[in-house]
C-alpha cells in the first residue's frame, strides 16, 4: 500500500521528463523480473512478464510523435528491443534481456537527467512568469478538504480546474 502511495506521488509531482523515467523504470523492472523468470524456470511467470515489457514498449512507441530523427531513432530502439525480447522468450536467453538492459540504460540515464534539468529550471524561475511552453499546472491542498487539486493557468491567465 506505501508502496503504491509512494509511485502515486511520484508521478502526481512529475515533470514530462520523469514520468517517462518512471515508464523506463517499470521496464527495467519487469526485464529484471523476466531474467528471474528464466533462472527459476517459471514459463509461465516469464511469458507475463515478457507480455507486460511488450505492453511498456508499446505505450513508449505510441508516445512518439512526427517524424522527426529522434522519433524515428527512438521508433528503431523500441522495435529492436522487442525483437530481441522475443528471442529472450523462445530461447529462454537471459543474455538477450541482459542485452535489452544494456540498450535501455543509456536512455533511461538522459531522460533522468533531462528531468532533474526541467525540475531545476522549473523552481528556478520566477513566479508569475509566463510560460510559452503551454498552460501552467499548479496542484496543492485545497484548505480543509485533505485532497490534491489540480488547477491549470489557460492562456487568459484565468484558472481552471484541471
Amino acid at each position: 500500500m506505501i508502496e503504491k502511495e509512494y509511485l502515486a506521488n511520484r508521478v502526481a509531482n512529475a515533470n514530462d521528463a520523469q514520468l517517462v523515467v518512471l515508464v523506463y523504470e517499470g521496464l527495467i523492472d519487469t526485464i529484471k523480473t523476466a531474467i528471474e523468470d528464466i533462472e527459476s524456470k517459471s514459463p509461465d511467470k516469464l511469458n507475463i512478464s515478457i507480455n507486460k515489457i511488450r505492453e511498456i514498449l508499446a505505450e513508449l512507441l505510441a508516445t512518439l510523435q512526427g517524424d522527426f530523427e529522434i522519433a524515428n531513432n527512438l521508433r528503431s530502439i523500441y522495435v529492436y528491443l522487442n525483437k530481441i525480447v522475443t528471442e529472450a522468450e523462445s530461447k529462454c536467453d537471459k543474455g538477450k534481456l541482459e542485452e535489452a538492459i544494456k540498450v535501455i540504460t543509456p536512455l533511461y540515464e538522459a531522460w533522468q537527467e533531462l528531468g532533474e534539468k526541467d525540475e531545476v529550471s522549473a523552481t528556478s524561475s520566477q513566479v508569475g512568469t509566463k510560460s510559452t511552453n503551454g498552460p501552467a499546472i499548479v496542484a496543492g491542498m485545497t484548505y480543509g478538504k485533505g485532497q490534491l487539486n489540480d488547477y491549470v493557468i489557460n492562456n487568459d491567465d484565468r484558472w481552471q480546474k484541471g
